[in-house]
């Protein structure tokens, strides 16, 4: 069996995504950076489905994580780590081990609740307006898109909301005092990545309010 590391692993993650996207582009009529993120998107909607249906193994392999000091980036994995489910399960453990672990947590459904409504309602309608783009029914895919990008933003801002009133909380898993996170979060740097689901979705809909 072909074995890979985690990072490399994600990088073949990444450049299959961006060739099949690709791929696929020439059949809609939208604007190359918004169609890029409303297919992203959809595959990001696949992994929290996973991660929703799989958080008991996720938040198990968290824990080895924890346990042994290790991250999944340097780990070497059988090649088809690269399968969105089992990508899922992967990154998915790392970010609940070092990031967020409110993800690993039986307390609550937090993280269940965040995930899930953005699979729901950001995945599913960034897929609708792919469909009606391709239909050429492009009221209805204006109208998708926009549920999709306005439902990210608001999504990632009440989740980056929560998760710095959880920093100063001492009854959250997430308390800077028992899981280090430095001044600017140095310390959780997969933290960061959400970043892109609250910039990304804004330019989309800046972009279509500006040229539409």
């Amino acid at each position: 069996n072909i074995k890979i590391d985690g990072i490399t692993g994600a990088v073949i993650v990444l450049v299959l995504f961006c060739f099949t996207s690709t791929l696929f582009s020439y059949f809609f009529n939208i604007h190359f950076i918004c169609y890029y993120w409303l297919t992203f998107t959809i595959l990001t909607g696949i992994w929290e489905y996973t991660y929703v249906t799989n958080r008991k193994i996720i938040s198990n392999n968290a824990n080895d994580l924890i346990k042994t000091n290790t991250h999944v980036w340097f780990q070497k994995y059988n090649i088809n780590m690269i399968l969105p489910w089992n990508t899922s399960n992967i990154f998915y453990s790392e970010y609940a081990a070092y990031a967020d672990r409110e993800y690993m947590s039986d307390k609550d459904k937090w993280s269940i609740i965040i995930e899930g409504s953005h699979a729901l309602f950001c995945a599913v309608f960034a897929l609708l307006s792919l469909y009606f783009n391709f239909m050429g029914n492009m009221k209805n895919f204006y109208i998708t898109m926009s549920i999709s990008m306005a439902t990210q933003l608001m999504n990632s801002i009440l989740y980056i909301g929560e998760y710095l009133i959880q920093l100063n909380s001492e009854n959250s898993v997430n308390y800077k005092t028992r899981f280090p996170c430095g001044k600017y979060l140095e310390k959780r740097p997969f933290m960061y990545i959400n970043l892109f689901w609250s910039l990304m979705p804004s330019y989309v809909l800046i972009y279509y309010i500006i040229n539409k």
